[in-house]
């Protein structure tokens, strides 16, 4: 399974767009585009400093099929 389809849950989790997304982790909001529909991947310890910055910490609701 592709990591962009956790990454657009743990957006969806904060209730947030792409672009606020990208400005409170410092990243471009093309980069969660690219993320989000894997045209590049995402390393686990990427998507956990993530969530860590969002301040998720139940991964349930992300990691269910």
């Amino acid at each position: 399974m592709k990591g962009g389809k956790y990454v657009k849950r743990l957006r969806h989790e904060t209730g947030l767009t792409q672009a606020e997304m990208a400005e409170k982790l410092g990243k471009k909001p093309q980069r969660i585009n690219e993320y989000e529909h894997d045209v590049y991947a995402i390393k686990l310890i990427d998507f956990l400093e993530m969530a860590n910055k969002l301040k998720v910490k139940n991964f349930n609701k992300i990691f269910k099929n």
